[in-house]
């Protein structure tokens, strides 16, 4: 008999143990099944995000190619351009009309900042005496970082090994770091680049980073030699290049009145321009920015996208980079 009771004690837990294993499999199967659903859902947002991404581009395109056509009386362009408008947030709706998300975007200029890249001339292998004197005069501006900083930027672009000046760095330097790396010896892609250029005799990480946030806001990399829009322009950048407090605002009160159609207005209006300022400062733009993010149910993607507009309103993509380099904008683009 207790052998018996023992058998079916036996039995009844086995039974159990079935029974618990069971629901655990039909619980985790659940589970599983829920998160797959929501993974497929995830993967299925992000990638109608990408889309909304490269529509957004694409109208971007288009509106700066059309501006190029509606421009008249000259070459030239200005934040009174249509592209510089805030433009609204695009919602976007699902099926049944209800919101799920929303795409903002803004687009820049990017000829409203100095090409670093402007420093070197890579055809003649040679640095760009003038703009080197133009990088100096920003680099003393914004935040007293060393002017030695301009030749650091020109050896980690030119090909060979050699120092353009006795407190600048090549490969040699760069290689004996505690992670080391070497230099580039091409045109800067980024201008985060300038993270890891030697920078003076400054080498305490956290004060570099803060030299450099100073400078960041007032440089671009373009891959061609560009100038520098005075139409678009902030008035910071303009006083960074040495303009006078006078010329600055001779540039500002005219623009906002009515764009600066050519260099040859640019120079009847601001007497006294150095050798170097004429060479730089221009009125038109071919290089863009498109900056934006687009959120889609709990997926969210930021793009920023550099585009390229040729002399016959032609549009292309020339880097695209799926991260957050610039907060979009909060009000229009103003002067300031």
């Amino acid at each position: 008999m207790k052998l018996q009771r023992r058998q079916r004690g036996v039995a009844m837990l086995t039974a159990l143990l079935i029974v618990a294993l069971a629901v655990m499999v039909v619980t985790s199967l659940f589970v599983q099944q829920r998160y797959s659903i929501r993974l497929s859902t995830n993967l299925q947002d992000m990638e109608q995000a990408y889309q909304y991404a490269y529509a957004a581009e694409k109208m971007a395109g288009a509106w700066l190619a059309q501006d190029l056509k509606e421009t008249t009386d000259g070459s030239y362009d200005s934040l009174q351009d249509n592209w510089a408008a805030k433009i609204p947030v695009f919602e976007i709706d699902d099926d049944n009309g209800q919101p799920i998300g929303e795409v903002q975007v803004k687009i820049e200029d990017l000829q409203a900042y100095f090409n670093v890249n402007n420093l070197y001339d890579v055809q003649n292998k040679k640095p760009r005496a003038s703009m080197l004197k133009v990088f100096q005069q920003i680099l003393q501006t914004q935040g007293m970082l060393p002017s030695s900083f301009a030749y650091s930027v020109v050896d980690w672009i030119d090909p060979d090994d050699e120092l353009t000046d006795p407190d600048s760095a090549e490969s040699d330097y760069y290689s004996s770091q505690d992670k080391p790396y070497q230099a580039s010896n091409t045109l800067i892609v980024d201008t985060t680049e300038l993270r890891i250029l030697k920078l003076g005799n400054i080498t305490e990480p956290e004060e570099k980073k803060k030299l450099l946030g100073e400078l960041i806001p007032f440089i671009t990399a373009l891959p061609t030699p560009s100038a520098l829009n005075v139409n678009t322009a902030s008035e910071a950048m303009l006083a960074a290049i040495g303009l006078t407090s006078q010329q600055v605002q001779a540039i500002v009160q005219e623009r906002t009145a009515a764009p600066i159609k050519s260099s040859a207005a640019l120079t009847k209006l601001v007497q006294n321009l150095t050798a170097q300022q004429k060479v730089l400062l221009n009125v038109s733009s071919n290089y863009y920015r498109l900056t934006g993010q687009v959120r889609l149910g709990k997926s969210r993607l930021f793009i920023n996208s550099v585009l390229f507009r040729s002399a016959d309103g032609k549009v292309s993509v020339i880097m695209r980079q799926f991260n957050r380099v610039n907060a979009l904008p909060e009000t229009e683009p103003t002067d300031a």
